[in-house]
């Protein structure tokens, strides 16, 4: 009986140190080991990770193409001179430039717009330079100059694919504020329309500086590894600007906006993200200071 129950002990001690250690594996893979059970959540791999790349013109173009931006989720955004008599833009644009956003497939070594413009891009001598055709859906094309930007200051991992893994659809936005010691909050649900946002500040707080129209509405929000980040809204100057790490183990993260000017104060400061696989979601946390109070807005994405 005592040997049975020795080796009971012996089998019971052999597992625990087995389990041990695969804990110590687990652990070892840090914050972008893509282990579940460690915490890290792995999000469906952007479709175009090894197309994505961004282009500046180096040449005038009928067009006024300044940018072409090719993202790991199969989004674009194209930049133009703000201006520009030719250009074919969804948007009003800034003194930093005109943005047209939408989405792109890859095949067969072009990149078809959903605009009609399909690009073409062959390598120009050595480096980074490359020749750029631009056919638009009438047939008429353009060729141009550009070079590739190869420059990030964004770390590479599994929280930089989940974040450019696609144009972020807004479902519903938590907004809270602290205030003379007490924390007000309200839910919006998406799409977030943000005049209904200011007359919840207005309520609460005072005259809000930002002035937005009825059905401001929160299109989309994008993120790529070139440090790209842009609210897309419908009627309105889309808010672009660049992003950067903090600590991406921890999901922090900063921006700043190309046009201070424009760029709507309520989405201004430090940001932190959180990833869910099941269903495949992002929560997008926007910290900021609005006339001295802390705010705090919620984005729950898909």
């Amino acid at each position: 009986m005592k040997k049975i129950l020795m080796m009971m002990a012996l089998v019971a001690t052999a597992l625990f140190v087995v389990t041990a250690c695969d804990k110590k594996d687990d652990d070892d893979n840090g914050g972008n080991g893509g282990n579940e059970d460690s915490g890290i959540v792995t999000l469906t791999a952007p479709p175009y990770k090894d197309e994505a790349r961004v282009l500046n013109i180096t040449q005038d173009n009928s067009e006024g193409i300044k940018q072409l931006r090719l993202m790991e989720s199969g989004g674009y955004m194209i930049t133009r001179q703000a201006g520009s008599a030719n250009a074919r833009i969804r948007r009003a644009g800034s003194d930093d430039g005109i943005y047209e956003f939408g989405k792109y497939t890859y095949s067969g070594g072009k990149y078809v717009f959903d605009n009609g413009m399909t690009i073409s891009v062959e390598q120009s001598g050595s480096g980074q330079n490359v020749e750029v055709t631009i056919t638009w859906k009438n047939g008429t094309s353009i060729k141009t100059t550009a070079t590739i930007v190869t420059s990030s200051s964004v770390a590479a991992g599994i929280f930089t694919d989940n974040l450019c893994s696609r144009p972020w659809k807004v479902e519903r936005v938590i907004a809270s504020a602290a205030f003379e010691g007490k924390t007000l909050g309200k839910e919006f649900k998406g799409p977030v329309d943000l005049a209904e946002v200011k007359a919840w500040y207005e309520n609460n707080f005072g005259k809000f500086k930002d002035q937005f129209d009825a059905n401001t509405i929160v299109e989309g929000i994008y993120f790529d590894s070139k440090g790209l980040f842009a609210i897309n809204y419908q009627n309105r100057i889309d808010d672009v600007g660049t992003w950067r790490w903090t600590s991406m183990n921890d999901g922090d993260l900063v921006y700043t906006w190309n046009d201070k000017q424009s760029a709507i104060s309520l989405f201004t400061g430090s940001a932190s993200v959180e990833f869910t696989k099941s269903p495949e979601s992002c929560k997008l946390i926007l910290k900021g200071v609005v006339n001295g109070i802390d705010f705090e807005f919620a984005f729950y994405m898909k």
